[in-house]
């Protein structure tokens, strides 16, 4: 009996131990939220030299590099003004008892270009879960809500891994192509 107490207490040490990392790799999305309007909000101008219309079609390019099928996003397509918005989805996931990965629901988010001489603006915001009714997903950052999930914490480190993954690439492919010589 005691052996059966002493093997149950360490493998309820090590549930819990494996627990706690779990939740600190689920809690550590450092989500950016807009003071003003409270929601969460990835927005940044980066310096990129170019006018206006190459910034454009670099964008573009990178619509087409990133969404599989980048004109069902399209709400503006402005060249003149210098301003691509649409509307982009991502899955998300969550592990059942058994260890399978199960379907938990698309979020919906707005996604906003601007260009200006040498510089352009990104704008992701408006983050919401797609069902019967759209909710806002910034309900899952307060803990103190009596219909708080753990489950919330997974989803909102799946979405700010998604956004960071989404940025860098946008960046990445908003730099110049290089143009290589064939010198032989």
């Amino acid at each position: 009996m005691k052996k059966l107490l002493c093997v149950s207490l360490i493998a309820f040490s090590f549930m819990s131990v494996n627990q706690v990392f779990a939740q600190e790799t689920a809690n550590s999305h450092n989500l950016p939220i807009d003071p003003d309007s409270q929601k969460i909000l990835y927005q940044d101008v980066v310096e990129e030299n170019g006018d206006p219309g190459y910034l454009y079609n670099k964008a573009m390019e990178w619509f087409n590099f990133y969404y599989l099928s980048p004109t069902s996003i399209f709400s503006i397509q402005d060249r003149v003004n210098g301003k691509i918005e649409g509307n982009g989805r991502m899955p998300i996931y969550f592990k059942d008892e058994q260890g399978n990965t199960l379907n938990a629901g698309v979020i919906g988010y707005t996604i906003r270009v601007e260009f200006k001489d040498n510089r352009y603006r990104y704008t992701l915001t408006d983050f919401t879960l797609k069902g019967a009714s759209r909710s806002p997903i910034e309900k899952w950052l307060n803990k103190q809500d009596p219909a708080y999930n753990p489950k919330w914490d997974v989803y909102l480190y799946q979405v700010d891994t998604a956004m960071q993954r989404l940025t860098s690439t946008l960046i990445e492919k908003m730099k110049p192509t290089e143009v290589k010589t064939d010198e032989w």
